[in-house]
């Protein structure tokens, strides 16, 4: 027997999709240029009052004019005329529209909470699932369907519900820079059809996803999202940050997508019972979804951390230790033999941490990093730091060199041992492409299976959020 398809596989996989106001200076094109740019793989239809031809593509003047119901369409028509395009979408056949449109209940007017009334109305009386209004829809890399074209075209196990069009993007893309791969990204806005305790029902069905991160403003039905929530925990990490927590962050988030707030000690207390791991920013999230993704689980919290700046190692420490991490002392015998090797440089300092200075970054980085790895378990994780950029004594291209090595001697640490092993790379003063620079040893790191920070800080954190989670979960917590 055929197992049924569910209602939002024509969401995230449709094997059709229409673009309404697809024509130059509109909207509709920038998404129909997503999707043909970022390789989707099903049929395109773009719709405009003009017909002819879009991008290569026969144009449509109507949802009516199609050749066949279509799974998927992307709404960027005038408010007022939402309502009505959802009824023909039914009278079509079309599974589901998803409204790019703003100017319903996030407006804050009567009109506004009029209109997406009738979108609710319209949706139900049709039989169309609607997404938003006031949002972007899916990016699902599997069927090369994005609403950026700059996202990673491989899939992954991450899925990502996001409230907001603008978080979406930027979230995505900065876990993406930094090896992060997802099965399914949705940005929703109002959520007046389809919600989130929809999205989360799907989401724990869904064998492609193993991670799970939100970004939430507001819910619709608070006992159900905690239902539907703890079910999903019971499964797979679910990874949350509140938007609008304070006074005034409700104030903006119902201007937003047009969400009610309540009680954030209340949703404190809701989202530990469900079992979810609460952040309190972006950066805090891409750290904790790159050290699920991509750091081996430690064993143990036992740390070693080897790296150039003696100043910078002592802050480390007490970002690690602030964290429940403590560093044992490097074995005798390895501290010897490193001594025999390396000069007497200044700031030179062989105990937990590691200070090799920036001259044990040449050509023997290699030599050792892998003696300090390798030829020993007193740790149960390893960190790398790198300063990025000029110190301000050294010339850049020197920096440079440096670093190169230091990145080549942590692939080839990677190659040969299981133990976990991380990389932050700490901003110095710079007067050279710092970004450029970044992205290319986050992509040689990350490939290779190193995990990449920016913060000794938010490292530290995340993997003592990961750590705390596994054993909460050992303790059946």
């Amino acid at each position: 027997m055929k197992q049924q398809q569910h209602p939002l596989d024509f969401v995230f996989k449709p094997k059709s999709v229409a673009v309404t106001g697809a024509s130059p200076g509109k909207n509709g094109l920038m998404f129909l240029s997503c999707y043909i740019n970022s390789g989707y793989k099903g049929k395109l239809y773009p719709i405009n009052s003009k017909g002819g031809e879009v991008c290569g593509l026969k144009a449509y003047t109507s949802i009516n004019e199609l050749p066949e119901p279509v799974d998927f369409v992307m709404c960027c028509i005038p408010n007022t005329a939402v309502p009505d395009f959802i009824r023909d979408c039914g009278a079509k056949g079309v599974k589901v529209v998803c409204v790019f449109t703003a100017g319903f209940s996030e407006a804050g007017t009567e009109e506004g909470r009029r209109l997406e009334l009738e979108v609710v109305r319209a949706a139900r009386e049709s039989g169309v699932r609607v997404v938003g209004p006031n949002c972007l829809g899916p990016y699902t890399p599997e069927v090369g369907l994005s609403f950026t074209v700059d996202f990673p075209s491989e899939s992954g196990s991450v899925a990502f519900l996001c409230q907001s069009g603008g978080n979406s993007v930027s979230t995505t893309r900065e876990a993406a820079a930094r090896g992060v791969r997802f099965s399914k990204v949705i940005s929703y806005g109002n959520a007046c059809n389809i919600n989130e305790c929809d999205y989360l029902e799907y989401l724990d069905q869904d064998d492609e996803t193993e991670i799970v991160a939100i970004y939430i403003e507001g819910v619709r039905d608070g006992p159900r999202f905690h239902r539907t929530l703890a079910k999903l925990c019971q499964r797979k990490p679910v990874v949350i940050l509140k938007g609008g927590f304070t006074q005034a962050g409700a104030k903006a988030a119902a201007s937003h997508t047009g969400s009610l707030a309540g009680s954030d000690l209340v949703l404190d207390g809701l989202l530990k019972q469900a079992g979810a791991i609460r952040v309190d920013s972006l950066e805090e999230m891409v750290d904790v979804l790159v050290t699920f993704y991509l750091l081996p689980t430690p064993q143990g919290r036992r740390l070693s951390i080897v790296g150039a700046g003696g100043g910078s190692t002592v802050l480390a420490t007490d970002d690690w230790a602030r964290n429940g991490f403590f560093l044992p002392q490097l074995p005798p015998a390895i501290r010897e033999e490193l001594r025999r090797s390396i000069p007497n440089e200044a700031g030179l300092i062989l105990h937990n941490p590691v200070d090799l200075s920036l001259f044990a970054f040449g050509p023997n980085a290699e030599f050792f990093l892998t003696t300090l790895v390798n030829r020993a378990d007193y740790a149960d994780l390893t960190i790398f730091h790198q300063g990025f950029g000029q110190s301000g004594w050294i010339p850049s291209d020197t920096t440079e060199a440096l670093l190169d090595n230091a990145i080549n001697a942590y692939l080839k640490v990677k190659s040969q041992t299981d133990r976990p092993l991380l990389l932050v790379l700490q901003h110095l003063i710079s007067g050279w492409d710092w970004k450029k620079g970044v992205d290319d040893v986050q992509k040689r790191c990350t490939a290779a299976g190193i995990p990449v920070y920016h913060s000794m800080f938010g490292a530290a954190k995340a993997v003592d959020t990961v750590l705390r989670y596994y054993e909460k979960r050992r303790n059946g917590a």
